[in-house]
């Protein structure tokens, strides 16, 4: 604050310095209040999503801006940010996560050779290893699938499957846990579970040509579904997502009701008339009248 000479009518040089003083103190005060709340701001969730952002940003714009990111990044801000944000929860490389990131059908998936390889690499589990048998045969069972109906909708049907000898191939997954010396096994997937849900059956399906890598990835899913979560973030594995067949919706919102028609008012209104015929009716005025008479 800039000392001047000037000095106020009527007051002494030491009141003035005790004045810009105390302006002084004022000031710093202010100062240190400012810094207490930015302190504060910086400490709170809010704070810290903010600068996560900005730092998210910094890293995003040179990714978005290189050739050797996959498309669905290359000049996308937006997908570089999520793919950073990602990759930090993960503890892994920004790259990594946009090799193994897929979309299919609109929703981020993940490639299963990813998460196994989260799996192996978090510190927290032995390495993932799979349980192979054959449970007797597939046996006669229906599959599911889908026909358009003459709605232009998609609706869910059985068929019988045409390969009831097919040898019922089953896999688990498991891994111990570290910390416990615990065995966590995944849910058994078979090739029956593969033809009842429909997935064997479905057109360009790989089941049929490699059953072993396909069963490898679905029992890592489930067991990281159901042991690991955090690891997936709650995102379906690309295998996944693709054997599911989008069914159309259908809308089941009530719909209002609709006004009465002309008759049904007329209806009511004719049975109000009667009503108040038969009341005003002689023979009510006489039930009415011996009914007073015979009170006390």
């Amino acid at each position: 604050m800039a000392q001047t000479s000037e000095r106020l009518p009527g007051s002494s040089p030491g009141a003035v310095l005790e004045l810009q003083d105390e302006l002084k103190k004022l000031e710093l005060e202010a100062n240190i209040a400012q810094l207490r709340m930015n302190a504060a701001f910086n400490d709170s969730a809010a704070g810290q999503m903010q600068r996560q952002f900005e730092t998210y940003q910094r890293i995003a714009k040179p990714l978005a801006e290189s050739d050797f990111v996959p498309a669905s990044y290359r000049g996308n801000i937006g997908n570089c940010i999520i793919a950073v944000e990602m990759a930090a929860r993960l503890n892994t490389y920004p790259i990594a996560v946009m090799q193994n990131l897929c979309v299919v059908k609109g929703n981020p998936t993940w490639k299963s050779k990813f998460l196994i390889g989260c799996v192996n690499g978090c510190g927290k589990y032995t390495t993932l290893d799979y349980r192979f048998s054959v449970e007797g045969k597939v046996g006669n069972v229906n599959y599911k699938t889908w026909e358009k109906g003459k709605d232009g909708k998609n609706h869910e049907i059985l068929k019988p499957f045409d390969r009831p000898d097919l040898d019922n191939l089953t896999c688990i997954a498991f891994a111990t846990e570290i910390a416990t010396g615990k065995l966590l096994q995944s849910p058994p997937v078979s090739i029956r579970m593969a033809v009842t849900e429909g997935w064997y059956t479905k057109d360009g399906s790989k089941w049929p040509s490699m059953p072993e890598l396909m069963l490898s990835y679905r029992a890592a899913s489930f067991w990281t579904s159901v042991f690991a979560p955090e690891i997936s973030l709650g995102l379906r594995t690309e295998e996944e997502a693709r054997d599911i067949v989008d069914v159309d919706y259908q809308d089941v919102t009530p719909q209002p009701r609709a006004p009465r028609s002309a008759t049904n008012s007329s209806s009511a209104e004719e049975a109000k008339e009667r009503l108040r015929n038969r009341a005003a009716s002689p023979s009510s005025t006489n039930a009415k009248s011996t009914v007073a008479n015979d009170m006390p």
